[in-house]
């Protein structure tokens, strides 16, 4: 059976067989397998990149490793390879910037003092550039030619500006070659650098400005200043932000016009100023000018020095007590020589004079002065002269040593009389009277004198105690103010409500509750006078221990009894409230604590 079944199985399936057979056969053999792959590979290349945009960015994935391997392994190899490029380059560079120093020292030298070099430093001046800038900008010209945008992941071109035909090659492969030459620095120099950042094309430069997301590489045709580098620096960051998506949209690559039209703008072209023609006639105004200049600074020089000269002679005239008798200069110094009394004033005089003076004793007003008031040494005494006749006022020191100076300043040169108008200084306690007649002491509050100090208590009110305050101290300074209390109205109402008279007997008051009423009624008179509409209410209370009238009569007994004791020290009937807290139960504890008398101010 099986058999037939293999047979009927040969007869209807050997076509598949065959095939089935041939496939295992190409499959085992490599070398067939590779050929018939290799036939296709390109087809389904192209075809998964179009069908994949993903894969073409992984495919143009370039291995950095295997090129750092690569050099590795053969770098006398690379050496050999560069050389020959790498070599004129530099001679080049070098060449270049020799040739570009030597113009500007000529350019430099031959601007010295032309009208144009005057015009540029006037202007930097003005605007805060520096001049060797403001020279660059106005004769060497630059442009911006080429304008490449790539990806920093696969090196793809994103947008280009510029003239195609200027370009060396192919822009793709421009951006390829860009995107090698920037990793090779990289892997090869350092790999946490930025990487190239500007090279030299012939005679053109190249800038590689990085991005976040693309690097832009600039193609510059002259010598441009490091402003357009910065310019081109903020343009990249202003295109990362305004096409954010489109940058990482590989199907808006090489078709986005809005992106391009950005990319345009950048091609900027910076050409030489041009002058005014010169006329051929010589140039006689910068002569002009520079003798102007220079006859102006001579003249300006001339006054100061004889401006100085008068100002110094003048406070030498105006010294009291200084005889001048010449005044010179000598090797930029000036030399007075005259009469100095001993008295005279030399320190208002300008450091650049020398004085050679000769002693002697003036009988000037102000030197009189000067002399008295040095022989007397009281810096309380006012000492005034006219004509000789002495005055003397102000305060003086009850000694006989000063009235002995007093007698004997007739002895002093050019003193002719004498007026004495000096008044005794009085003792602290012959002051404190006095200013306590001119300034009564407001009521609660006490002065006084103890141990040389004055000191100031009482209870008051901060409206009439603090400006009497202020007036004590600026007589007597530092005023012992520690028993001193100050309230506002707020605060002493405050106080006083939350006063409480502890009070187990009802009919009398001990010592220190008469000293607690005294010091009730005492502020709430202050309170009183400043608004009479207020009352003090006294609320007498009981702990409710035995039967409740007892307790009721208890605690009316002693609001009556603080009542009677707050009348007898002047508080008037209509200003005291008397009411007792009624016991509605009976306690069985004994509790002193609601024994007494609570105050309140009330309006």
């Amino acid at each position: 059976m099986s058999e037939d079944r293999d047979k009927l199985k040969v007869l209807l399936m050997s076509e598949e067989i065959a095939q089935i057979n041939a496939i295992r056969k190409l499959l085992d053999n490599h070398n067939q397998f590779s050929q018939k792959i290799s036939e296709v590979l390109d087809q389904a290349t192209d075809l998964t990149i179009q069908n994949n945009p993903n894969f073409q960015k992984k495919f143009s994935k370039i291995d950095s490793k295997a090129y750092v391997r690569a050099i590795k392994a053969n770098k006398q190899t690379f050496i050999d390879a560069l050389l020959p490029i790498i070599g004129p380059m530099i001679r080049q560079s070098v060449t270049s910037a020799i040739r570009r120093f030597v113009s500007d020292v000529n350019r430099a030298m031959e601007m010295g003092f032309s009208a144009k070099a005057l015009k540029w430093r006037w202007q930097s001046l003005r605007t805060g550039v520096p001049f060797a800038e403001l020279v660059f900008n106005n004769t060497i010209a630059y442009q911006v030619q080429q304008i490449f945008l790539i990806d920093n992941e696969t090196g793809l071109l994103i947008e280009y500006a510029g003239q195609e035909g200027d370009l060396l090659q192919d822009k793709e492969a421009m951006s390829a070659m860009l995107t090698a030459i920037q990793d090779f620095v990289k892997d090869s120099i350092d790999k946490q650098s930025a990487g190239l950042s500007a090279a030299e094309l012939g005679d053109k430069l190249l800038w590689l400005i990085q991005g976040n997301v693309a690097n832009l590489a600039v193609v510059v045709k002259g010598a441009p200043t490091n402003r357009l580098r910065d310019q081109l620096t903020d343009a990249c960051g202003e295109l990362h932000s305004d096409f954010n998506q489109e940058l990482t949209n590989q199907e808006k690559w090489n078709n986005n016009p809005e992106l391009k039209l950005q990319l345009e703008q950048l091609l900027l072209t910076k050409s030489q100023s041009e002058e005014q023609q010169v006329a051929k006639s010589t140039r006689w105004w910068p002569w002009a000018l520079m003798f102007l200049l220079l006859f102006g600074w001579l003249s300006w020089s001339s006054y100061q020095k004889h401006k100085t000269y008068n100002d110094h002679l003048s406070s030498l005239n105006q010294t009291p007590g200084l005889v001048l008798q010449d005044f010179s200069q000598r090797k930029g110094q000036y030399i007075a020589k005259g009469l100095a009394d001993p008295n005279t004033d030399l320190t208002q005089l300008s450091p650049d004079i020398k004085l050679e003076t000769t002693p002697f004793i003036s009988l000037d007003d102000n030197m009189i002065q000067a002399r008295v008031a040095q022989y007397l040494s009281e810096p309380d005494v006012i000492v005034t002269v006219n004509n000789g006749m002495v005055t003397l006022a102000g305060l003086h020191p009850d000694t006989d040593s000063f009235s002995t100076k007093i007698m004997q300043i007739e002895l002093l040169p050019g003193v002719k009389s004498i007026q004495n108008q000096l008044t005794k200084v009085l003792s602290l306690a012959e002051q404190l009277d006095h200013f306590l007649t001119e300034n009564p002491t407001p009521d609660g509050l006490n002065v006084e004198l103890r141990d040389e100090t004055i000191l100031l208590s009482g209870l008051q009110l901060e409206a009439v105690g603090t400006p009497y305050l202020s007036n004590l101290a600026s007589s007597f300074p530092n005023p012992e103010t520690s028993s001193l209390q100050l309230y506002s109205p707020e605060a002493l109402k405050a106080e006083l409500s939350s006063t409480t008279l502890p009070m187990v007997q009802t009919g009398t008051i001990n010592a220190n509750q008469l000293n607690t009423l005294r010091n009730i009624h005492q502020k709430f008179n202050l309170l009183y006078t400043d608004n009479n509409q207020l009352k003090l209410k006294l609320s007498g209370k009981s702990d409710c221990q035995g039967s409740i009238e007892e307790s009721n009569t208890y605690a009316a007994n002693r609001a009556a009894t603080v009542k009677q004791q707050l009348l007898e020290f002047g508080l008037s009937e209509n200003t005291l409230i008397s009411v007792s807290d009624i016991c509605r139960q009976v306690s069985d504890q004994l509790d002193t604590n609601k024994l007494g008398v609570w105050f309140e101010v009330v309006e």
